[in-house]
């Protein structure tokens, strides 16, 4: 079963040659993490290229020396958050830039002793949140596979189910594996508001602790349409001492569109060992 566009020349180009130039233009002069900065996820936004394509972008570009074989995508369901998650049960995802498989190993250990949770193939098929990523996969590391996982309900409790899902199926695997989470941050604020709203994310965010980011979640603090898919990433590194994480890029789409009344905030960050 192959998982086909649905957003291509809406969210971004319908083309090989007009992604490829896009990104070739945004990563022009940006850096790649050290040697010394093991990868472990990568969190990035995922609204229109217009808008979050560069800041994207520059997130995977800077983790593009890294050797991955596969990457779990950790993505908001913008249809319906009745379910917890749902994996993405398709063999193959079309791109324009060409095919990436399905990691059957890791959604075998996903779904292993529990079937059902694959069962949401029509949310899959129109979730932009997931399908904007694969372009900049397949740029970026076309022979890697991946994993999609689909967030219902974005609370503690599914996070924490799910990350121990991934930790076991992750620690199943000899692959190099690699999160990505897909999500954009404050909605429609004037510019100044939304800086701060997204300032305080990013700065709950880098302490890696799931319970204070949800608590400025909750007291509307900041805001992020990927919470659930966050929290599960910072549930699944709270085991590993050594976690660091580290801002990338950030910006907000009024620096692209030059309206500042409404925006909607986007980072890139890194978590890595």
């Amino acid at each position: 079963m192959i998982r086909r566009t649905s957003h291509a020349g809406s969210f971004y180009p319908r083309f090989k040659e007009q992604i490829i130039a896009m990104i070739n233009q945004w990563i022009a002069g940006e850096k790649v993490a050290p040697d010394s900065e093991k990868a472990l996820s990568l969190l990035v936004p995922h609204a229109g290229y217009i808008y979050s394509g560069a800041c994207a972008a520059k997130g995977f570009h800077y983790i593009s020396q890294q050797p991955f074989d596969s990457f779990v995508i950790l993505h908001p369901s913008h249809q319906g958050i009745h379910f917890d998650y749902s994996v993405a049960p398709f063999e193959q995802y079309e791109t324009p830039l060409g095919m990436l498989n399905q990691d059957e190993e890791l959604f075998d250990l996903l779904t292993k002793d529990n079937p059902d949770i694959a069962n949401q193939i029509r949310y899959h098929e129109m979730e932009h949140s997931m399908e904007v990523q694969l372009p900049f996969i397949k740029y970026f590391f076309p022979e890697a596979q991946i994993c999609p996982v689909m967030i219902g309900r974005p609370y503690p409790q599914v996070a924490m189910e799910l990350a121990q899902r991934l930790k076991s199926a992750i620690n199943g695997t000899e692959k190099r594996v690699g999160i990505i989470v897909s999500s954009d941050l404050s909605h429609y604020y004037p510019a100044t508001r939304a800086e701060r709203m997204d300032s305080v994310f990013a700065e709950q965010f880098l302490t890696l602790d799931p319970e204070k980011l949800w608590h400025s979640i909750v007291s509307e603090s900041c805001e992020a349409c990927g919470i659930g898919g966050i929290l599960t990433l910072l549930y699944y590194v709270k085991e590993i001492p050594e976690a660091k994480a580290k801002v990338i890029h950030y910006t907000h789409s009024g620096k692209v569109t030059g309206d500042n009344t409404q925006v909607v905030g986007y980072l890139s960050a890194l978590v890595y060992r």
